[in-house]
């Protein structure tokens, strides 16, 4: 007979999951902000990577349901995201911190992304 895994087991296994799933994730954004959306305007940028996040995660795993918390725009091209997410066995949090580079001062300017991060932390991973 097989023990079931303990809360601690499962929630370990949804990081390491998850892990793996912000690197496939970070790959994946940067080649569409490269390739698709680049020279936009910087102010059209939060909902168009909220938008590739989502449907990233949707089409990758179902048994993950993500929702976007909040947004912050830190220093000029800078775009700070929070996601709350959940599986069966786990609730936790990621993180996307992208920056971008900027042909003017306007948040109209075109952007170009520099740097894109989708990062999780194991003190965000509950039962």
């Amino acid at each position: 007979m097989t023990d079931t895994p303990s809360g601690r087991e499962l929630v370990e296994k949804t990081f390491v999951y998850m892990t793996t799933l912000a690197r496939e994730c970070r790959k994946a954004l940067t080649v569409q902000f490269e390739q698709a959306h680049k020279g936009l305007p910087f102010n059209s940028i939060e909902p168009i990577m909220r938008r590739e996040i989502e449907s990233w995660f949707t089409q990758r795993d179902k048994n993950i349901k993500i929702s976007h918390e909040k947004s912050d725009v830190g220093k000029p091209g800078e775009l700070l995201m929070t996601y709350i997410g959940a599986t069966k066995d786990a609730h936790f949090k990621f993180h996307v911190n992208s920056s971008f580079t900027l042909t003017g001062s306007d948040p109209k300017a075109s952007s170009y992304l520099k740097s894109v991060n989708v990062s999780v932390d194991k003190r965000d991973f509950t039962r």
